[in-house]
């Protein structure tokens, strides 16, 4: 079954295309499933005044061991690298597994994402 996750990303339309091209280059050929591009939309997307939000719930997200989302994540250095803001937040099933980044002016993004928990008792 596996460990999953829920993961959202924020970012500027243009930041979001660049990505989706990157991540097309990256799967070109490739017996892949991308998560993301050209032909393929994230499980979540929503835009805004030139900004979105995309993300997966309940996935597997093991950097460096899924070209998939390795490729993702390279997108997202790619991004980085060009000058473009960018929030990233995964939340794993344990409570002490929670990770955020942000880069650059993330101001300039009019979507925002950040962690949150929800107990439930049953």
């Amino acid at each position: 079954m596996g460990y999953r996750s829920e993961v959202k990303i924020a970012t500027t339309r243009k930041g979001y295309d660049q990505m989706c091209e990157y991540v097309d280059a990256l799967s070109d050929g490739l017996d892949t499933f991308p998560l993301m591009g050209s032909c393929c939309k994230p499980d979540f997307f929503e835009e805004r005044d030139g900004c979105v939000v995309f993300g997966w719930d309940y996935i597997k997200w093991y950097e460096g061991l899924l070209a998939d989302v390795s490729n993702v994540v390279d997108a997202l250095s790619e991004i980085d690298e060009c000058g473009l803001p960018y929030e990233f937040c995964r939340i794993g099933e344990s409570w002490d597994d929670i990770e955020f980044q942000a880069s650059r002016n993330n101001v300039e993004l009019t979507l925002h994402v950040e962690p949150s928990v929800t107990i439930e008792i049953v």
